[in-house]
């Protein structure tokens, strides 16, 4: 155990009874009215007897004066062990009778849940926390924090009945997030803070951090610019609190995990085949060979076997066929090892028997190109519709309002001239319910028309990504941007395809925001550009400065029109499913299914718990952020023939690497400066806090030994001293 260099202090615990110091002066006050004067006469016998005496006058001078010393320091000893005075050695040690706040921070990130032995680092850290309780002296407060992302106060006000206290510490959940030890400083800071107020008799306050020091949640690279907050909390925390961290932690760990599971495409319908890829890594020092399996709603369909090397990450195929549309779930699992949480993967996939498409056409054509037409045969090249995954369907602009948007994963809106308030707010209802609009553009826009309604000039709700400018005649070909962009990164690497040599001659000018979210797809030669895309509520919106005919250009009758369009509908289909797809920590949402007017929603839990979200009837959207743990929740009407919609929340994997913060490397960065105590072992803060009021309380105890032990010299020498008189 390393301590800080602490300066020795006295304390008083009753510094009134220091007044009963000045009965020392009895004794000498005494001493001296026994005096006595006398009158000198002189008489020739006394002479010798004088002289005599004079040859023992020091030494009974030095009795004399050494008996009353005695007796002096006798009384001042009684008055120094009633005011009962504590030499002070290092924090941990407080004054008999002074009451300490003691705040117990446990680490409940999912690192904490390696399992060196039979019992896991989380489970070791309950039992030290249990264990300074049961140990601490009655009187004090305990408050209790769960560190994780973001930490939790699980107990907020002092509590001194340790019975209940020990419950709470004996119920407390691992979660499944990393640790955040900056939050966690701002948390403890505002307890301590709280607890000085309400109770001022608690004059003390000590902090356990009880943790592995694992280097994501301590190690100062992982708050960037934030660390020198981090410390700067820590220091003004250590101003009022002693801090100790007790590391449960080992040097020396093996971990292997499923650190990714995807599927190799969005738009999924019966009854193809997919393909899957789990990303399997060893974080250890020595190689590891583990099974990996992987299970379809609960069945396991496949298994594979992997061997890597230290540090190694691989990934390890398989593939899936679906027998039902709706919602699925797919889980990758590895074989054990002392960290169970991530050797699970979970995916959500929705399996469509079709995709709905609408087409809104707003310039029909008799002979049958209307504005929709190339985009109808690139989302359905088939003569034959019944086995078509895409479903497009072609409806005038005047039947915008008439249609059900929900039923469509996405709308196309080809040369629509303007939209009324009205169908703004459809099409915005229908993003927020997470449908994906595409505008393509042509000669009936009307653009002012389109900036008041769209692009929230109006006071209406945003809808389009940029605004729209004058219409540019000037033939050029189209920049992808190094393919940065998931709708166009299918390209990459195909120069064939004819992307790059795609002839636009007519385009509307788009200017974007700067301060938007909005990403620029294509950009034209010159850089202007061409597609932007933006995520608007749970949707996403396209567009397109250009026209879907070949009216402003030959791009729908090149080769690269086909596959951008299917690629529009995939990435818009994709971050749905990538919503659906969540890490812990993160919100679930979503659009509560006809009829939940008056049903309210449930959600089941991967434990199988489940709990109703409240207010959820008769509203437009839910959300729910209970989602500390890893899994596959489920969310739907509280009806068995109602289908719920699945999510999968998995771990953030960077814990996995269960590397440690060295101890000298914390005093170094994140808490430099800043005095704190390290301890190696568990069991040595439980012995200072059990032996701390025995220690400070013995000093009293020891002085009434001395004054036992002078009161007999005393009597010994007063009788010696007599003897000799006499």
């Amino acid at each position: 155990m390393t301590l800080p260099a602490i300066p020795i202090a006295w304390g008083w615990a009753n510094l009134p009874m220091l007044a009963w110091l000045a009965a020392v002066a009895v004794p000498i006050a005494i001493h001296l009215w026994s005096r006595r004067r006398f009158r000198e006469v002189p008489w020739a016998a006394m002479r010798y007897l004088l002289a005599a005496a004079r040859k023992h006058r020091r030494r009974l001078l030095i009795q004399r004066y050494g008996l009353l010393a005695l007796r002096v320091l006798l009384i001042a000893l009684v008055a120094l062990a009633a005011a009962e005075p504590y030499l002070e050695r290092h924090p941990f040690q407080p004054a008999p009778g002074e009451r300490t706040h003691r705040v117990l921070v446990i680490d409940g990130s999912y690192s904490m849940a390696y399992r060196p032995t039979d019992q896991s680092r989380f489970e070791r850290a309950k039992q030290v926390a249990a264990q300074i309780i049961e140990r601490s002296a009655q009187g004090d407060g305990f408050t209790l924090v769960l560190m994780a992302s973001p930490p939790r106060v699980v107990v907020g006000r002092a509590a001194f009945e340790s019975g209940m206290f020990l419950q709470e510490i004996d119920q407390l959940p691992q979660t499944h997030s990393a640790a955040d030890l900056r939050q966690t400083l701002a948390l403890v800071q505002g307890l301590i803070d709280t607890v000085r107020r309400e109770h001022p008799r608690l004059s003390r306050h000590e902090v356990y951090f009880v943790t592995d020091l694992g280097r994501v949640g301590w190690g100062a690279e992982g708050y960037g610019s934030q660390a020198g907050e981090l410390q700067r909390r820590a220091a003004q925390l250590a101003e009022v609190a002693h801090l100790v961290v007790i590391d449960l932690g080992q040097v020396k760990t093996e971990n292997a995990a499923i650190v990714e599971l995807r599927a190799s495409q969005s738009l999924i319908t019966l009854p193809e085949r997919v393909p899957l890829t789990a990303q399997v890594k060893n974080f250890g020092s020595g190689p590891v060979r583990r099974s990996v399996e992987l299970f379809l709603d609960g069945r396991r369909i496949q298994q594979q076997v992997v061997e890597l090397e230290p540090g190694q990450q691989r990934p390890v195929r398989f593939s899936a066929q679906f027998d039902t549309a709706g919602d699925h779930a797919l889980e990758a699992r590895l074989e054990s090892d002392a960290l169970e949480l991530d050797n699970h993967r979970w995916l959500a996939l929705t399996v469509r028997q079709s995709v709905g498409v609408l087409c809104v056409e707003g310039r029909p054509d008799g002979a049958g190109e209307g504005s929709t037409f190339f985009l109808r045969r690139a989302l359905a090249p088939s003569l034959n519709d019944a086995v078509q995954a895409v479903q497009p369907e072609v409806v005038p602009e005047s039947a915008l309002l008439e249609r059900d948007l929900s039923a469509y994963q996405c709308v196309y809106l080809s040369n629509v001239a303007q939209f009324t308030p009205a169908e703004a707010q459809v099409l915005g209802q229908y993003l927020g319910a997470g449908g994906n609009l595409v505008f393509f553009l042509g000669d009936r826009v009307l653009a002012d028309r389109y900036n008041r309604q769209l692009t929230g000039q109006g006071g209406a709700p945003p809808i389009l990504p940029a605004t729209l400018g004058e219409i540019v005649e000037k033939p050029q070909g189209l920049d992808p941007l190094g393919y940065q962009h998931p709708a166009v990164r299918v390209f990459r690497g195909q120069e064939n395809s004819g992307l790059l040599t795609t002839p636009v001659r007519k385009y509307f000018r788009l200017a974007v925001p700067r301060s938007s979210a909005a990403q620029v797809v294509l950009a034209l030669a010159d850089g202007e550009p061409l597609v932007v895309e933006q995520a608007v509520g749970r949707g996403r919106v396209v567009l397109v400065a250009t026209a879907a005919d070949a009216s402003w250009s030959q791009w729908p009758r090149w080769p690269s029109f086909v596959p951008f369009v299917h690629e529009l509908l995939a990435y818009g289909l994709g971050a749905r499913q990538q919503q659906r797809n969540l890490q812990v920590g993160q919100t679930l949402e979503g659009v509560p299914p006809a009829p939940a007017d008056q049903t309210p929603l449930r959600v089941t839990r991967p434990d199988g718990s489940r709990e109703t979200l409240r207010g959820s009837a008769g509203l437009n959207a839910w959300s729910y952020t209970e989602t500390a743990w890893s899994g596959i929740y489920a969310v739907g009407l509280d009806s068995p023939a109602t289908a719920s919609e699945l999510f999968a929340v998995n771990l953030d994997t960077a814990e996995s690497d269960l590397a440690r913060v060295d101890p000298d490397e914390l005093r170094r960065t994140v808490w430099s400066g800043v005095p704190w105590q390290y301890e190696t072992s568990w069991e040595n803060p439980v012995q200072a806090v059990a032996h701390a009021g025995r220690a400070g309380s013995a000093l009293p105890v020891w002085l009434l030994y001395a004054v036992l032990a002078l009161m007999l010299a005393e009597t010994y020498i007063a009788w010696r001293q007599g003897e000799a008189r006499s």
